[in-house]
């Protein structure tokens, strides 16, 4: 299995602290966002990680994953850079996807995480439904609040099969979102290149879980623990202000 972290967004909503340093690189407990991602993987069975950014950042992400080598990170890690420099010229996140299956040659089954998420739980529930179901899995959590969810990209399950997907729905069926957490077996991969092709939206991965699930029977894993989309800076000081009243 490969796993592929996006971090090639733009993070207008955090500005202007994004203006400087990329949205994954923001400290979180007192180390980078993408630090806590990175734990997470070096505990799987992950035979590469390729993270995929933009032109903009790529020398701070550059000096990231050199100084993580330094420290003794075992896991191959390949950085991805996107020819965009600004907000305007985004790739999207469907498009950085099939970027950097076709840029890096990933090929293999594949862990697909935003690289704006914070999350307390391991990764172990999501890979073992999949390695169980061999098919496409979403990781998904309850807000347990419906106002809250429509934010986000909706989920509606049938046992185990995700039965709707919505994202951003005035009127959410459900409380349980997705995460940014996908697993893809390596025959579905080249269903972003079709969904493109088929000029779906580029932007949002939800767009894309919209029409994946209309092709394809696709599951749903339950996250537990915390989680945080770090979309916006009161969310970003809530998650920051929270390990400051631990310590």
């Amino acid at each position: 299995m490969e796993a592929l972290i996006l971090c090639g967004g733009f993070a207008k909503r955090l500005e202007p602290i994004t203006l400087f340093v990329p949205k994954p690189l923001l400290p979180v407990n007192g180390k980078p966002l993408l630090d806590h991602i990175l734990d997470k993987l070096e505990n799987l069975c992950v035979d590469r990680i390729v993270i995929t950014t933009n032109r903009k950042f790529a020398d701070q992400f550059s000096y990231f994953i050199e100084n993580k080598k330094l420290r003794g990170y075992k896991s191959k890690i390949e950085l991805i850079v996107e020819p965009t420099l600004s907000n305007e010229q985004k790739l999207g996140a469907i498009r950085s996807i099939d970027n950097a299956i076709k840029s890096a040659g990933i090929g293999q089954d594949t862990l697909v995480i935003a690289g704006d998420n914070y999350f307390s739980s391991d990764l172990k529930g999501v890979i073992s439904a999949f390695e169980r179901l061999g098919a496409g899995v979403i990781g998904v959590y309850d807000l347990k609040s419906l106002d809250s969810a429509k934010n986000f990209g909706v989920v509606r399950m049938d046992g185990d099969v995700i039965a709707k997907f919505e994202e951003k729905p005035e009127k959410p069926s459900s409380t349980l979102i997705s995460t940014g957490i996908y697993v893809f077996p390596s025959t579905d991969l080249g269903l972003f290149e079709k969904y493109l092709a088929e000029k779906g939206n580029p932007d949002a991965v939800g767009y894309f879980n919209e029409w994946y699930i209309r092709q394809k029977k696709v599951y749903g894993s339950k996250i537990d623990g915390e989680w945080y989309d770090i979309g916006t800076i009161d969310t970003y000081k809530t998650l920051y202000e929270k390990f400051m009243t631990k310590k």
